[in-house]
């Protein structure tokens, strides 16, 4: 093929105009892989020409290929970022027919931030596709206008459960107490992930939900009052202490898994004005809340900095991790750490890649990206700074394939050398887990 329209040519050479000329090729598939490999080269330089390419004729229902050349083009321009997308990406999440199309204008919109879109978007939650509404309640996170709550708050009732979760989420960033009642009743939603969510959600709203959710204590549903008390533990304070107290004590709960949650959240506090409570749940008659009474015990009578800080050192990296997790040997040498919590373990692997000069940390993390794709996995966020002369590419995802799955990948690269660290695991233990990973994170270093 001649190298003006081999397009792996052309983006391999990162050849902004000629993927642009191809980009306007009559040949329908030169024309997507333009856009395709446009998406992946990021330069905004291509901004009209995506712009042109993302618009749809009605001609282009003869040609179902050009739907893909226009889903290519809207996320490339969600990716450049240039605020010249806002309009089209617009239009296009208004008016295309194809919903893959108008699912990806909703996410370069997100991606781009800016809020002239907001009222699009609010729009965009009414849409026939629930892909479509999803995006838009993400998006509506990621900008974080709060005009956009009230319809956030109406998404929690969506039919779908993705688009539910998302709104959860987005609510949960904006913090705003209109949308606490929403969110309570959104933990006896039926679905997990759903629930999961409006927990997180309330505890991002912080002391400002504890009055809320102390009196859901009250609710007859006992995973109600159970989820309750576990975000009440995360978002601490006097109150939510006296009130775990009085489940324990001298208002106690009837129901063994409440009491339980309840002792864990009081360990999670960790005030040894608990102990008393704490003490008499040890004599519950259920092993289930004698044991989080125990645990929590522990919890709070270890004097502060006692856990074991470990070190890993191979003469290259090295990286400081507690005693909660241990180094283990299998057969795949680049799992090194395994986090002990409970029963669900997350996995660290240490993973390496060398002659990397010329690939930057942010041309990495799009790589990962796309491997989240392949796998079915989620990015729900990503940062990038520097430390210690290091790039470093912080990417998190979840994956509901078989089972919920949070998935946490950070790069560090250091001129010609990069590492990344890759957990997997269980939502819940990630939670529980998050300063320790960040304990590994914050002491990870490349030597040189």
């Amino acid at each position: 093929m001649d190298s003006d329209l081999n397009i792996e040519y052309l983006e391999e050479k990162r050849d902004v105009e000629g993927l642009i000329r191809a980009l306007k090729d009559q040949d329908y598939l030169t024309r997507k892989e333009a856009a395709r490999a446009l998406k992946k080269v990021g330069d905004e330089r291509a901004v009209d020409a995506l712009i042109e390419s993302l618009r749809y004729k009605s001609w282009h229902s003869d040609y179902v290929v050009l739907s893909a050349a226009r889903e290519n083009s809207a996320e490339a321009l969600g990716k450049i970022g240039d605020f010249r997308a806002i309009k089209p990406l617009i239009q296009a999440m208004e008016n295309d027919p194809d919903e893959e199309v108008r699912l990806k204008a909703t996410w370069a919109l997100g991606e781009i931030g800016n809020p002239e879109a907001v009222d699009a978007l609010i729009a965009a939650l009414e849409d026939n596709s629930w892909s479509v509404r999803r995006n838009a309640a993400n998006a509506l996170g990621m900008i974080g206008d709060h005009r956009a709550v009230p319809y956030l708050i109406k998404s929690l009732e969506d039919n779908d459960w993705h688009v539910r979760k998302y709104a959860a989420v987005s609510l949960g960033k904006m913090r705003d107490e209109k949308a606490i009642p929403v969110l309570l009743e959104a933990m006896d939603d039926e679905d997990a992930d759903v629930r999961w969510k409006a927990m997180l959600a309330l505890g991002n709203l912080g002391e400002s939900a504890v009055p809320a959710l102390i009196k859901t204590l009250k609710n007859k549903n006992w995973r109600v009052r159970a989820k309750s008390a576990e975000v009440l533990g995360k978002i601490g304070g006097e109150e939510a202490l006296e009130a775990l107290i009085c489940i324990l004590g001298k208002k106690v709960d009837k129901h063994r898994h409440v009491r339980g949650k309840a002792a864990e959240a009081l360990g999670r506090i960790g005030d040894p004005e608990a102990l008393e409570a704490l003490r008499h749940a040890q004599k519950d008659e259920y092993k289930y809340v004698r044991d989080k009474a125990d645990i929590s015990i522990q919890k709070i009578l270890k004097p502060p900095n006692e856990v074991r800080i470990f070190n890993y050192d191979n003469g290259e990296v090295s990286l400081d991790y507690s005693e909660y997790w241990e180094m283990i040997s299998t057969s795949d040498a680049k799992k090194v750490l395994r986090g002990l919590y409970a029963n669900n373990s997350i996995t660290l692997s240490l993973n390496r890649n060398t002659d990397v000069a010329e690939i930057s940390s942010q041309e990495f993390a799009e790589m990962l990206k796309d491997v989240f794709r392949i796998q079915g996995s989620e990015v729900m966020d990503e940062r990038d700074f520097e430390r210690y002369g290091m790039e470093v590419y912080e990417i998190y995802g979840e994956n509901h394939e078989v089972t919920p799955t949070s998935i946490l990948i950070v790069s560090f690269k250091k001129e010609n050398l990069l590492y990344y660290l890759w957990f997997v695991g269980d939502p819940h233990a990630f939670q529980e887990a998050s300063e320790d990973i960040e304990l590994m994170v914050d002491s990870f270093y490349i030597y040189g």
